[in-house]
């Protein structure tokens, strides 16, 4: 997804990006560190309890709590009025579809809010996906989907194999202008 080369593009129609998840403080910093995203809010969940359990977007059963991949747009007066949830971690939302979502509310631009939190990332910590990985990890994604798109006969699986390629290679562009910006 893209979003996050898009940001100014979320802010010009007046919403914001917030990536909420269950990852503590330190995570969160280690997230923003590897995924540098300019002006968009991080916020920590651990255990769903504030928000991703009552928004339906919390798996208590994956590594002892996970948060569902998703995408909503929820208008200011608290109305949702686009979702989309993914099937997996790597299961993500055209971005297209939530502009236009976006877009149809009609909201005057706003200011970048100041995003993304700040402290130090210890080297130390286990199971942390490191920005050295992700050309790697979203190469071989998106070539092993390609592969296996050629070889299925089912058209359904055919196509999410296609739609996983897809929104792999948009990851790799988006990366790509993160590395950029560096």
């Amino acid at each position: 997804m893209k979003l996050e080369s898009e940001i100014s593009r979320i802010h010009g129609n007046g919403a914001e990006l917030i990536a909420l998840s269950v990852d503590d403080q330190v995570r969160q910093i280690g997230m923003h560190q590897r995924w540098p995203v300019p002006n968009a809010l991080f916020v920590s969940d651990p255990g769903g309890q504030r928000y991703l359990k009552d928004l339906r977007l919390y798996s208590p059963n994956e590594r002892d709590g996970i948060a569902i991949p998703a995408l909503l747009v929820i208008a200011p007066d608290g109305t949702e009025t686009f979702r989309y949830t993914g099937n997996d971690f790597a299961d993500r939302v055209a971005d297209e579809e939530m502009f236009a979502a976006v877009e149809a509310l009609g909201l005057d631009a706003i200011e970048p809010p100041e995003g993304g939190p700040e402290g130090e990332f210890p080297d130390d910590v286990r199971g942390y996906f490191r920005p050295v990985s992700f050309n790697a990890y979203m190469t071989g994604s998106r070539t092993g989907a390609l592969a296996l798109s050629r070889r299925v006969k089912d058209p359904e699986a055919k196509a999410q194999l296609e739609e996983h390629v897809e929104q792999m290679t948009k990851s790799l562009a988006a990366w790509a202008e993160v590395k950029n910006r560096e």
